[in-house]
């Protein structure tokens, strides 16, 4: 039974959701600051306060607390989400440390105010359902808008920097949802064409953004659920006509998938042959030019070795930056070589004096490569995971590439598991549990990049062992397990969505990443209360 709180309380209510769905991309604060407002929602909405005197208010708290709770508490689907929350409570039965423990049982409130709330409060209509929804998408384009500024005056140093509220990979998340809902609107809304237009627009608007963010997770994910559905679209289809266009997209779609980035890969792998003897052998200034014809080292399909002169290069740098290469082995040094290769540019003063002034303050900020400014994108960052792997795989040196710290985050977290396997080390000891394994094992990697799994299922290993494993996945698919109403399109796809993510990011061990899936994961379930079981507009996964 729910209680009564009408059109005002409704009002109240919306409001509180459509903020969580601003706030998501653009502020801890604000995600904080709705959360308790829904909170105080959750005690006072249905409360008289035209009749109101100190004891009927408190009365009133009283009867909205025991019958929310009551409402929460026979909901099956919402005690089987607040489950995840509650194995962090029981990791504090074995855990020593109790202070990063408590710190993190803060974080992941989320898991437990949302199910408790959304299941115990009326569902919204379809058009209140969708305007939470749009404010949601409308506070994720505003973010997309400001990144793309600083895209066009190029000012970052980092393509991270894009995101200007919060992590670049919480809002990637959060432009692939956009991109999918968007696309259930066109196909299943009765909007006029003015708006189709705009959804439209704003589907590429999204999915060019993912690729200039180079949003590696992003791209991934976007592929996978493209393909997936496509796939579906070719198994459910009964036309003969449709089955085979859809199946022919299916494969055209796949081959360039893979195309793509072969073609960048071997284009790297297989520069252009030179033959030294045929080179230059000095410099315009008479110096002679020294060629790695060794290692060979290649940068953007070219080799880094050839036409160096590094005395004549380092002097002619320091007379143009402030910020002095003096040594045999300096970092900025092989910055310098690495972004003059970039350039197509000699390593000699010639191809220093070729460098812009922007050239000279990317550099001296540690940009190694022209192209992570003014290019970037899928190609650059299959680029530079190619850098990366020659580096891994020649010295084991995994720092500052993301792609081959995490294979370290996983020998680390796997190496662990080992140790702990059943019940893992406790909510509070993972850090710790960490820390000990680059310790004992004098990882290469620096201090500050000695971080936990980025794989949420690993995360959840270490800390609550195997057992805690199958509790935390059993909470994930129990809603879509329970009730066929929750296999509709929107819900499996925020849930593919994150499923995906957290195989590369231990998505609720930050408080955007944990919000983002603790509201639409209740919202979704909980939100809507125009799906019945057989709805037509809302494709059904399990037909």
């Amino acid at each position: 039974m729910k209680v009564e709180y009408g059109k005002t309380g409704t009002c109240f209510y919306l409001v509180g959701l459509i903020l969580v769905g601003i706030f998501l991309p653009t502020s801890k604060f604000g995600l904080s600051v709705s959360q308790f407002y829904l909170l105080a929602l959750w005690f006072l909405l249905g409360i008289n306060m035209r009749k109101i005197t100190f004891q009927s208010f408190f009365k009133g708290i009283w009867y909205n607390v025991k019958t929310r709770f009551n409402d929460f508490i026979h909901n099956k689907i919402a005690v089987a989400m607040v489950s995840m929350y509650l194995l962090h409570f029981v990791g504090l039965l074995y855990t020593s440390d109790f202070n990063y423990a408590l710190k993190d049982l803060r974080i992941k409130l989320p898991l437990l105010v949302f199910p408790l709330i959304l299941s115990s409060m009326k569902p919204l209509n379809r058009k209140q359902f969708d305007t939470v929804i749009w404010f949601f998408i409308s506070s994720v384009f505003l973010v997309t808008i400001l990144g793309f500024v600083k895209y066009v005056r190029r000012d970052f140093i980092d393509i991270r920097e894009l995101s200007v509220f919060v992590s670049h990979i919480r809002v990637s998340l959060c432009i692939v949802f956009s991109i999918f809902t968007l696309g259930y609107f066109l196909v299943k809304r009765n909007y006029n064409s003015i708006v189709k237009v705009v959804i439209v627009f704003l589907i590429l608007w999204f999915s060019w953004q993912i690729v200039i963010w180079e949003s590696f997770v992003g791209i991934v994910i976007m592929a996978f659920l493209c393909l997936t559905l496509l796939a579906v679209s070719v198994m459910r289809s009964r036309n003969r006509i449709v089955k085979i266009s859809m199946a022919v997209v299916l494969v055209v779609v796949l081959s360039v998938l893979i195309y793509v980035p072969y073609n960048i890969i071997t284009g790297y792998r297989n520069p252009a042959k030179i033959d030294v003897a045929q080179l230059d052998t000095h410099t315009k200034l008479g110096n002679p030019y020294v060629f790695d014809t060794v290692g060979y080292r290649i940068e953007d399909g070219r080799y880094v070795g050839v036409y160096l002169s590094k005395e004549e290069m380092m002097s002619a740098w320091n007379e143009r930056s402030s910020k002095k290469i003096n040594s045999i082995y300096d970092e900025g040094y092989g910055s310098l070589v690495r972004y003059l290769t970039s350039k197509d540019l000699r390593k000699d003063a010639e191809g220093v004096s070729q460098l812009t002034d922007d050239d000279i303050k990317n550099i001296e900020n540690g940009i190694a490569n022209y192209n992570y400014i003014a290019n970037p994108g899928l190609k650059t960052r299959i680029l530079k995971i190619m850098v990366a792997y020659d580096n891994y795989n020649n010295g084991g040196d995994a720092n500052g590439s993301s792609v081959f710290q995490r294979v370290e985050f996983i020998k680390a977290s796997l190496d662990i598991i080992k140790e702990n396997p059943l019940v893992g080390v406790g909510t509070g000891d993972i850090s710790n549990a960490f820390d000990d394994y680059y310790e004992r094992t004098d990882s290469k990697l620096t201090e500050e990049n000695r971080l936990r799994s980025h794989n949420q299922y690993l995360a959840i290993t270490v800390a609550f062992g195997v057992l805690g494993l199958v509790w935390f996945l059993f909470a994930l698919l129990y809603p879509v397990a329970a009730d066929k109403r929750n296999r509709n399109y929107l819900y499996v796809i925020f849930l593919l969505i994150m499923m995906l993510s957290m195989f590369t990011e231990d998505t609720l061990e930050t408080q955007i990443g944990v919000t983002l899936f603790a509201f639409f994961n209740s919202f979704l379930v909980f939100g809507n209360g125009n799906i019945p079981s057989k709805d037509k507009d809302t494709p059904n996964f399990a037909s």
